[in-house]
């Protein structure tokens, strides 16, 4: 089976993506305009790789994920062999986020992380541009096929919610979440 996604050159090329990115969830639209596939065939390849184990998928709104299973028993081994012999995928989304003006910490959570009942997506602490947190969430918005629940604090607020066991934000720190950047909690 493991050969059979090998020789497939779309197989190997979404596998290898998600093994080699940033573990969160990706639409199938991202996972087409990243590797250049067309959106058919990267639907094939997204849910035969569910079928055989590799990854698991979950649905928001009508629309379907897809991040690594964790519990797949050969991903240590591959993951492995393509990080020696393969290229690593930046992920774009990290670098934009971190572009948005002074942001000093920045945590995906929700959709991103195979939570999708969680009540934000993407928590920003900072200074942010208005202009370019507009731009930047139609575009991710466009990726991710609906809208992103996200909250922008100020780096105090934020704290002191920490500090206070505050529910919303106990709830990211609670589940899975993604820290893109921190420079405040280290």
């Amino acid at each position: 089976m493991l050969e059979e996604i090998l020789n497939s050159k779309a197989d190997a090329s979404v596998l290898s993506f998600f093994l080699t990115a940033p573990e969160r969830s990706f639409s199938p639209f991202e996972i087409s305009k990243r590797l250049k596939l067309s959106y058919l065939k990267t639907t094939h390849t997204l849910n035969k790789l569910v079928l055989h184990g590799q990854l698991k998928s979950f649905s928001k709104k009508g629309k379907k994920y897809y991040l690594v299973n964790p519990r797949y028993k050969l991903l240590p081994l591959i993951r492995d062999y393509l990080l020696k012999n393969g290229s690593r995928y930046q992920d774009e989304l990290f670098s934009a986020i971190k572009n948005l003006g002074e942001v000093r910490a920045a945590f995906l959570s929700g959709l991103f992380v195979g939570e999708p009942g969680l009540p934000v997506d993407l928590l920003l602490v900072g200074k942010v541009k208005a202009e370019k947190l507009e731009d930047f969430l139609k575009r991710l918005e466009t990726l991710m096929g609906q809208e992103i629940n996200y909250s922008l604090m100020s780096e105090a607020e934020f704290k002191t919610r920490r500090n206070t066991f505050d529910k919303f934000i106990k709830d990211i720190f609670d589940y899975r979440h993604l820290v893109v950047c921190d420079s405040i909690t280290k």
